[in-house]
């Protein structure tokens, strides 16, 4: 135990640091003119009865200010319209009950959801095209005291796919990637919370594999995104047709890339490794908080080591993370308590602590491009573990996961902390905002 004392010692001093240098953040309150526009054009096209409109102006300004989603949150004397900017959720307007009861009863027509029933939550989706753009809104409903509140999910099929060269990999990283999905046979997992976009990445991935001499089969929950050449079938456990019973139809359907939604169960995983092991590529998502963590999931869905060891690749973990408004950024002074966790934190990496005076750090002035946030969109870090012949005979002899972490660092890994180090040198991101995150 005395040995292990100055690590607790050192990481009690990081949290510390964390705290104060967060406590200091000022609260960036997003603000728009564009926001005013927006209710100004909602409530006149709602005094006009014109709920259709309504939904497009709606979903028109959701796009216009990248947004993933539209919350309309009850209270007890109004309703508020939010929009989800990069990660973050920001008040847009507030509507009365007469309000909203009209674009609540046209969204939930549009998305083929019972008017009459409001103590139950209901899903649906409707869509519509915006400038050539199909889009598509997913409806969910949940009973509240006096009403329900609705979660509206944009999916922009135009940007269901983006390059790869926009996943924002460092050279090492993608060449990790671009080996495993090379390959035959073998499974890639991209783990990490609900919310790091790893449906995103996926699809990207199957983008980049989408060629005419294989047969690729998704299986979604639900289908998100339409893909030429791809395809692509839809879970429905209300008709028992689940991961776990699809996934073995799909085999016998001779594919060459299979891409599970996501598994959630020990059934579907067990599948998914026995495809793996007999010729298939495997993609699919795994919630879990690091790439190292993945193991300990598996294995606590009783998925013996060795079967572990042999089917699994590659296993990519990924954050979202907000990137730094380059219209409005300057660069600034680092205080001592932000300096000296630069330092821990690439002490704890095994970085050159000498460099850390070199990462600039950056304020702002707040402009329209980033609504006053100081941010504008994301960019994604991550942390990439492919197994070697040395792991996976670590794995198939019950090592620990920080055994396993210390062995990949030996080779190709980097860590969360080690992509973020790299990305704020280049001025991506900020130091508050990873310490938000991770």
């Amino acid at each position: 135990m005395v040995t292990k004392k100055p690590d607790i010692e050192e990481k009690n001093i990081q949290e510390e640091l964390k705290n104060e240098i967060l406590s200091k953040e000022s609260k960036r309150e997003y603000h728009s003119s564009k926001f005013q526009k927006i209710e100004t054009q909602v409530k006149e096209s709602l005094k006009q009865q014109k709920t259709d409109d309504t939904l497009r102006d709606i979903t028109i300004w959701a796009l216009v200010l990248w947004s993933s989603d539209v919350h309309y949150e009850v209270f007890e004397d109004y309703v508020v319209v939010r929009f989800r900017i990069d990660w973050v959720l920001v008040d847009i307007f507030r509507l009365n009950y007469k309000e909203y009861k009209l674009i609540l009863e046209r969204l939930k027509y549009s998305s083929g959801l019972k008017l009459n029933i409001t103590d139950v939550p209901q899903d649906g989706k409707y869509s519509m095209i915006i400038e050539k753009r199909d889009i598509d809104v997913r409806v969910s409903t949940l009973p509240v005291w006096n009403s329900e509140n609705v979660v509206c999910r944009i999916l922009d099929n135009t940007n269901a796919v983006i390059d790869f060269e926009e996943l924002w990999f460092f050279w090492t990283t993608k060449r990790i990637l671009e080996k495993a999905i090379s390959k035959k046979n073998g499974m890639v997992l991209v783990t990490w919370p609900t919310g790091s976009w790893k449906t995103t990445t996926l699809y990207t991935v199957l983008a980049e594999l989408n060629t005419r001499d294989k047969k690729i089969i998704t299986l979604e929950d639900p289908i998100e995104y339409s893909m030429d050449w791809v395809i692509q079938s839809e879970v429905n456990e209300k008709r028992w047709y689940t991961f776990h019973t699809w996934l073995r139809a799909i085999l016998r359907q001779d594919p060459d890339i299979i891409m599970v939604w996501e598994i959630r169960d020990r059934e579907t995983l067990e599948t998914a490794t026995q495809a793996s092991l007999t010729g298939h590529l495997v993609l699919s998502t795994l919630h879990t908080k690091s790439a190292a963590d993945t193991l300990d999931r598996i294995i606590n869905m009783w998925i013996k080591p060795y079967i572990i060891a042999s089917a699994l690749d590659t296993i990519v973990a990924q954050r979202l993370v907000r990137k730094i408004c380059t219209h409005c950024k300057v660069e600034k002074v680092k205080t001592p308590e932000e300096q000296a966790i630069i330092e821990a934190m690439m002490k704890d990496i095994w970085m050159n602590i000498r460099q850390a005076k070199s990462i600039k750090l950056y304020e702002w002035a707040g402009c329209e491009k980033c609504n006053h946030s100081w941010y504008s969109w994301r960019i994604w870090i991550y942390e990439i573990i492919s197994l070697t012949t040395k792991l996976r005979d670590m794995i198939r002899e019950w090592a620990t996961t920080q055994d396993i972490i210390d062995e990949a660092r030996n080779g190709d890994l980097i860590t969360i902390k080690e992509d973020w180090i790299l990305k704020a040198i280049r001025g991506f991101t900020t130091i508050e905002e990873i310490l938000r995150v991770i």
